[in-house]
């Protein structure tokens, strides 16, 4: 079997009627652009290589039900098929993580606020050391907003400056401080 000489409807019709040569086929012609599409996901490659032979497999066990089902544009079907299943894993997984920590304050364990604290102080630390890395206006615009409350509008007429500008000081500060504190946001 030449992989060119099959369109994808041929493939998924003959994967339908239980062809492992065409399945091996449409697997080398999609692994690669599942696995990029997943890695907006997940940083992990292992993790990718799991998720999308998972794909691969729910493709094979649900074949049956592709007989005579016609996908205007398999590539995007499969597309979808990939983000909606990376989605729903990082769902369950986040769902898992709150009921962990449900569990965890409903156990007597130790105040850890020590701690917490020196991480808050650490944390401000480095946002204070990189916000000074920033322009004086930058910085004012930012700390009007975030720290006065001011509106965008108010901090324009208070600076002397238009509110696009205001938007750009402060948008540029939080790509900067994202960039910088990167660690602690993980």
């Amino acid at each position: 079997m030449n992989k060119s000489t099959f369109s994808d409807d041929q493939l998924v019709d003959l994967i339908a009627a239980d062809d492992t040569e065409a399945f091996k086929i449409l697997f080398d012609k999609y692994y690669s652009t599942l696995a990029r599409i997943l890695m907006r996901y997940s940083d992990d490659p292992e993790l990718i290589k799991d998720w999308v032979q998972d794909i691969f497999v729910m493709l094979w066990e649900t074949r049956a039900q592709l007989q005579g089902y016609q996908i205007a544009n398999f590539k995007a079907y499969f597309i979808v098929m990939a983000r909606n299943y990376a989605m729903r894993v990082l769902s369950r997984k986040k769902r898992g993580v709150l009921v962990f920590i449900r569990e965890m304050e409903r156990c007597d364990v130790p105040d850890n606020t020590l701690c917490e604290s020196l991480d808050e102080a650490e944390l401000q630390l480095m946002h204070d050391a990189a916000l000074a890395k920033l322009p004086q206006k930058t910085q004012q615009a930012y700390l009007l907003n975030r720290h006065k409350g001011l509106t965008y509008g108010k901090i324009a007429d208070k600076m002397g400056i238009s509110v696009k500008t205001v938007e750009a000081h402060i948008s540029r500060t939080i790509a900067f401080l994202r960039q910088e504190l990167v660690i602690y946001l993980r």
